[in-house]
């Protein structure tokens, strides 16, 4: 599923970001390298055109197909207003709506560690492309007190540290091996470097051969072409492998910092028609992923970057997501709109960032799983809100509020 952007525009020269349709041969190709697959996939020859063959499929294998393109499981988190997990709740007690109005549950179950089987994993993110070396330092640290500070001696559920960098997402492997994964840690984030815009000079840019005559918008472009392109490849890979699980697997994405830039700063001219067009069809692609993955995005030590407050949170287009291409920015795809949309939580900076991944990954440990069915979509990226209630209104419940329909 290859992004495109188009440009945005500075004073003196139109801003070209780089073209996404051409990241398989550069960004991609290290990305799937940091995700070695065990399968070997042989190619069969094809059929000539005088024989051509039909792959029989049985009536499971139809039910199967169609439910994936057109079956959501949501992951549902309701606590009391202590913030303890509510449990024992039936599927009688919830009400789905899908815009605004209720729809049939096609199946409902109930997760905790106890359970005979809990499909929930946790990704750490450490993102050393938008962060200092000094706050990735933090984060390492930080990580390292979560992962020592647990009562029991496996994790509760199969964890992995992801790393994204200038070379592009790695992620290491889940295990609930806490030596195992400080190992990963090590080995990931041991000898990172970060980069920072505001070290870009015209002499450095000028090795290249796309010369930008304002080169810090050129890197801030570039910041967010390759952000929000490995967040997506991050989903792809994480549906991949639920697929072949044939089952629901949902997986907490933990994301250390403040993320990407929102290409908000002085310089910037105000986006074309084909610019939010752009930005939208991106939107689409990056929920549709997450939400095909079963990914719930939480931000620790984030920062209070976004034009909106928390009191007209709930009420806004962060939150509610996008239903029209012209209200499309590079804000509708921040890392606080897109955690906001999954169901995940987005947490302030704080001195005690190990507590904060805690209180993300304590998701895992209870909550319900329910799935939808939707019709095929008459065109792309149909946009339709989504809510989860109960009937009991002193319960919090917090759910994925979007979903952009398949066609």
């Amino acid at each position: 599923m290859p992004l495109s952007t188009a440009g945005k525009g500075c004073p003196e020269v139109t801003q070209k970001r780089s073209d996404w349709r051409d990241w398989p041969t550069a960004f991609a190709a290290g990305f799937l390298l940091a995700f070695p697959t065990q399968a070997h996939v042989q190619l069969l020859p094809s059929p000539g055109p005088q024989n051509p063959r039909l792959i029989p499929r049985t009536h499971e294998e139809r039910e199967r197909k169609y439910q994936e393109l057109h079956r959501i499981v949501l992951s549902v988190q309701v606590s009391s207003p202590s913030g303890q997990p509510a449990e024992s709740l039936q599927q009688s007690d919830f009400t789905l709506l899908v815009d605004h109005q209720p729809h049939r549950i096609a199946s409902f179950q109930s997760i905790n560690l106890n359970s005979a089987e809990n499909p929930a994993r946790i990704v750490l993110v450490v993102d050393a492309l938008n962060n200092s070396a000094g706050k990735v330092a933090v984060y390492r640290k930080e990580i390292t007190r979560y992962l020592q500070s647990g009562t029991t001696v496996p994790l509760p559920n199969p964890t992995a540290i992801a790393l994204l960098s200038e070379h592009g997402m790695d992620l290491g492997s889940f295990s609930t091996d806490r030596v195992i994964v400080l190992g990963q840690l090590d080995r990931l984030t041991g000898k990172v470097h970060s980069m920072s815009c505001r070290d870009t000079t015209p002499e450095r840019v000028q090795e290249s051969d796309q010369h930008d005559p304002n080169p810090r918008l050129d890197c801030l472009d570039r910041l967010f072409n390759s952000s929000i392109t490995a967040l997506n490849s991050l989903g792809e890979s994480l549906a991949l492998s639920r697929s072949k699980s044939h089952r629901p697997v949902r997986t907490i994405v933990i994301w250390m910092g403040r993320g990407w830039p929102l290409l908000n700063q002085p310089g910037y001219t105000p986006d074309t028609p084909e610019t939010k067009a752009s930005f939208y069809r991106d939107l689409v692609n990056i929920s549709s992923a997450l939400t095909e993955a079963e990914v719930s995005l939480s931000t620790v030590a984030s920062s209070e970057i976004l034009p909106i407050s928390r009191k007209n949170l709930s009420k806004s287009y962060f939150f509610r997501g996008i239903s029209d291409p012209k209200d499309a920015n590079a804000s509708s795809l921040s890392l606080q709109a897109l955690a906001w949309q999954s169901g995940g939580t987005v947490l302030n900076a704080s001195k005690d960032i190990s507590a904060q991944i805690a209180r993300c990954a304590k998701d895992a440990q209870a909550y319900y799983l329910l799935s939808f069915e939707y019709p095929p979509s008459p065109s792309f990226g149909q946009f339709h809100m989504l809510s989860v209630t109960l009937d009991n209104a002193s319960l919090n419940v917090r759910a994925r509020t979007v979903y952009y329909a398949e066609q």
